[in-house]
């Protein structure tokens, strides 16, 4: 099945010659501001080691250095700044060549595709809540007669995109279901950003997918879990998303993964799109007559469904506690109790 959904995709994009006039009218495109761009990241470098040339001919003679020793340490200077700066145009460029390869894949196959970073909007997940999370290179439908609706995102805390970050794909559900999680128990896997789910809540399964996954589940829901997780379903989150944790939340179901999903690469670009596709769209046909006939309201989950119980997560813990010790030891001194 993987392997006719990647046959229907075009993926000439990927593959595409990328040259300078592409790269500058995808950015307009988009609406890049200038600072962003490739050629001001060059124009930096570039400017950066012309101040430096300017500095060392006046510190040079000032610092009254032996000729050979002036030469060596400048012309050291100069090679590890040219290498620095050289490998630093080198990246801003391959992320631009690499930003409209995607465009054009995403084009080509009825998707937009945005680099700019954006406040995340999607469902308050237990997995995945980041305080103050954007989101970069976001996939979404242009339509829904081939996709369904989802955002497919890179995201991570505002004040550290280079790292901690995530791949998140959220696909919308036709109803509401009760809150499940589906806990990755794989190490490379693990990480959520958010709160863990508290114990107790744990549905326990049978298979591989008991001994991939823990699916947590709100007390007096267990068999509500069971109809949408399916044998079918189970094994197809195996094929197809083994590597990720799963939440349905408030009509979504969404998945993320412990790193970015690489788009420029054909395999990874397939896998996203496999599972938004394939998976996705199974879930959403499993779920599309749910009903809780807990609920006083059709189409929606009692409030005692809607939300699994969390705890917080060891990070957390470990923030509030160091400032916490220093608070309470200097109260204990200003009271004259130590």
């Amino acid at each position: 099945m993987t392997d006719s959904f990647a046959d229907t995709l075009d993926l000439g994009g990927l593959r595409s010659p990328v040259g300078v006039g592409d790269v500058r009218r995808f950015d307009r495109a988009q609406g890049t501001p200038p600072g962003r761009r490739w050629e001001t990241k060059v124009v930096v470098c570039t400017v950066y080691l012309a101040v430096q040339a300017v500095f060392l001919s006046l510190y040079v003679p000032v610092a009254k250095l032996p000729s050979a020793t002036a030469d060596t340490i400048t012309g050291a200077i100069f090679v590890l700044s040219g290498l620095l700066a050289a490998w630093w145009s080198a990246a801003a460029w391959k992320d631009a060549v690499r930003a409209v390869r995607v465009a054009r894949a995403a084009t080509s196959n009825g998707l937009d595709f945005d680099v700019h970073p954006g406040i995340v909007d999607l469902p308050e997940a237990a997995v995945v809540s980041v305080p103050g999370a954007v989101a970069t290179h976001a996939l979404r439908p242009r339509a829904a007669e081939r996709w369904p609706v989802f955002t497919a995102a890179r995201i991570g805390p505002e004040l550290a995109r280079a790292v901690r970050q995530r791949g998140i794909v959220a696909i919308a559900l036709d109803v509401q279901t009760p809150h499940l999680v589906v806990h990755n128990r794989r190490g490379r896997a693990r990480g959520g950003f958010a709160p863990k789910v508290r114990g107790g809540q744990r549905l326990r399964l049978e298979g591989d997918f008991d001994r991939t996954f823990s699916l947590y589940v709100p007390a007096g829901y267990e068999r509500d879990a069971l109809y949408v997780f399916t044998p079918d379903v189970m094994q197809r989150m195996l094929d197809l998303a083994a590597d990720c944790q799963a939440e349905l939340v408030d009509g979504w179901f969404v998945l993320t993964a412990r790193r970015p999903w690489r788009l420029w690469r054909e395999q990874e670009f397939v896998a996203l799109l496999t599972v938004v596709s394939v998976l996705g769209t199974r879930v959403r046909s499993q779920t599309q007559r749910y009903r809780d006939d807990r609920s006083h309201r059709s189409g929606e989950v009692a409030p005692h469904g809607r939300r699994l119980r969390v705890r917080p997560s060891a990070g957390f813990l470990a923030a509030i506690f160091v400032p916490g010790v220093f608070v309470v030891a200097g109260c204990c001194r200003l009271l004259g109790l130590v």
